[in-house]
């Protein structure tokens, strides 16, 4: 069974393509958004979505969240009494949606679609693709984010010719794609993008304006519980003028014009990325007939603002943000198991960083090395294959070193490195021509992965190899042993999310209160806790309800639900 997968920086969904076409799954809690979190709870189990979320406001060095950022980099967390990669921390996401997804189909789930952000470079795509083999999913597709969007856009509007443009503003990246709808044809024409720019960026501006205003230094602990309370704050604002936050029993006043003020250079980041994917598509604002908002972020009332006055239209908002790249990903899966209902819809895309290979330039004379010369340039339509003809610096050289980079600068050192390989054998013999060339070819598909081929013209030898060098790789035994970790995972019963984020939820509250309702909310909790301890699955249903009314009483208005859904056992 193939599902489509959208692993997000803040959260992730896993969907379907059923009788009705695409939808979104949603696990025992009634939801259909993962927090992409994963944390160790106080018995030292690895806890992952709404629980571990909720654990990170408690005790925020027992876990990790917003890693997604850091996918396919050399960075590391500690954790649990162990280091973690953000690729294994993104497999136990993937892994909690995978058993999501099986829980509800009743069968195995051992293939899927994964979204990546348009802009992501290869490095982390791989990463991406490693974190799936880790939680048991073979890749079929990795799937551009605004590519997704636009395919359930145009699953909708399949019959209509329509320019588009994607703005995708999640929580941590931001992607802005344009493309062509028609008779079945979803054609990418540009991408650009931030990997470093997303909502959760807005929320750490709030949240430094909310201190300022405290005036007092906070703990982890006392940050972590603010920043919960300042996101809520943030999607107010998107409806309201103005809101307050609560910081230790004190109202901080936040105004919808404070928050665009604090956040305005973060806005202003978003024009250039803009202007420039048009600019590559050879498409002016005014020829779009559609503007379609992708990501939570991309609800904010300065975003909406921003895109109107930029583009000269309102945004399109008809699918869901935070569920249609999800979607798109369910309909690319139902292409892969050659569904009838998507049988006539046919997609391309585009490569959306340039690549190419370090040269050394002559100046006046002087040979300087670290020069960027592209082969496939950026927003190139995939699949490709290209080839470019280069020769040696000396007649008698034997051996060149071709190093792959990526990016869109002039030198290499402001590029990305993805790997290197040596080729052998140029050194020009008596009567042979074409001594010291070179032809390197790149061939780039639809998964972001790449592959050079090196020919000595002269000798007709030909080396070719797969880059996939990048920081932080794990290893084959590495891979296995993290594979091993999260086995954990696969014997939990499948009710035991409901009750893990129940008592994470308690443990949250129960660190907010004071006095009486703290008491309260202690004695529903020792009991819930001897129920589940009992294994009487009545018992432990009559004490669930308790807890959950009990947090309910306890709740104040945070903009969120109060305790998880779903039953216990």
């Amino acid at each position: 069974m193939r599902v489509g997968i959208d692993l997000g920086t803040t959260n992730s969904l896993v969907a379907i393509f059923g009788d009705d076409g695409p939808r979104t799954l949603e696990n025992e809690l009634g939801d259909h958004l993962t927090p992409s979190a994963v944390a160790i709870a106080t018995d030292g189990s690895l806890v992952v979505g709404r629980a571990a979320k909720d654990r990170l406001v408690v005790a925020p060095d027992a876990g990790r969240a917003f890693f997604k950022r850091d996918m396919g980099t050399s960075a590391t967390y500690e954790f649990g009494g162990r280091t973690w990669t953000p690729t294994e921390c993104s497999a136990a996401v993937l892994r909690e949606l995978k058993r999501v997804a099986e829980l509800r189909l009743g069968e195995p789930v051992t293939r899927a679609v994964v979204t990546v952000p348009a802009y992501f470079h290869d490095p982390q795509r791989q990463a991406t693709i490693e974190a799936a083999r880790i939680a048991g999913l073979e890749v079929d597709r990795i799937l551009n984010e605004p590519t997704a969007a636009a395919l359930a856009f145009g699953l909708r509007h399949a019959d209509e010719e329509r320019r588009l443009l994607v703005f995708d503003l999640g929580g941590g990246t931001f992607d802005v794609t344009v493309l062509e709808t028609f008779e079945g044809l979803v054609e990418v024409r540009a991408s650009g993008g931030d990997s470093r720019l997303g909502g959760e960026d807005y929320t750490d501006a709030l949240l430094d304006l909310v201190a300022r205003r405290a005036g007092h230094a906070w703990t982890d602990g006392d940050r972590a519980r603010v920043r919960q309370r300042v996101e809520v704050a943030k999607r107010a604002l998107t409806a309201s003028d103005r809101v307050d936050v609560d910081v230790g029993g004190v109202s901080i006043p936040v105004t919808r014009a404070d928050f665009d003020a604090v956040t305005v250079e973060l806005t202003g980041r978003l024009r250039p990325v803009m202007r420039r994917c048009l600019r590559d598509a050879g498409i002016a604002a005014g020829d779009l007939d559609d503007v379609l908002l992708v990501g939570g972020a991309s609800r904010m009332a300065a975003v909406v603002a921003f895109v109107s006055e930029e583009l000269g239209r309102l945004p399109n908002r008809s699918l869901d943000p935070d569920r249609v790249v999800a979607l798109g990903a369910a309909v690319q899966a139902a292409r892969a198991d050659r569904h009838a209902a998507v049988a006539d819809v046919v997609m391309t895309d585009v490569c959306p960083h340039s690549l190419g290979v370090a040269v050394a330039r002559s100046y006046g004379g002087r040979v300087e090395p670290g020069a960027f010369c592209p082969i496939l340039d950026r927003n190139v339509t995939v699949p490709v294959s290209r080839v470019e003809r280069f020769h040696t610096i000396a007649p008698q050289q034997d051996t060149i070193t071709i190093e792959v980079f990526q990016g869109e600068h002039r030198l290499t050192a402001d590029n990305t490195f993805l790997g290197a390989f040596e080729v052998k054998g140029l050194r020009q013999l008596p009567g042979q021509p074409h001594a010291g060339e070179v032809d390197i070819r790149f061939s780039y598909d639809t998964n972001g992965i790449l592959e050079v081929e090196a020919t000595v013209l002269h000798s007709g030898r030909r080396v070719a190899q797969v880059i996939q060098s990048r920081p932080g790789a794990l290893t084959e035994a590495q891979v296995k042993d993290a594979v091993a970790r999260l086995q954990p995972l696969k014997v939990s019963p499948r009710d035991l999310l409901p009750n893990r984020a129940r008592i994470e939820r308690a443990h949250r509250r129960f660190a907010e209160l004071t006095g009486i309702p703290r008491r309260l909310l202690a004695e529903a909790l020792d009991a819930f806790e001897d129920a589940l301890a009992s294994g009487d699955r009545d018992g432990i249903g009559m004490a669930a309800a308790r807890l959950d009314a009990a947090i309910a009483r306890a709740y104040d208005d945070e903009g969120e639900a109060p305790g998880p859904a779903g039953g216990a056992s």
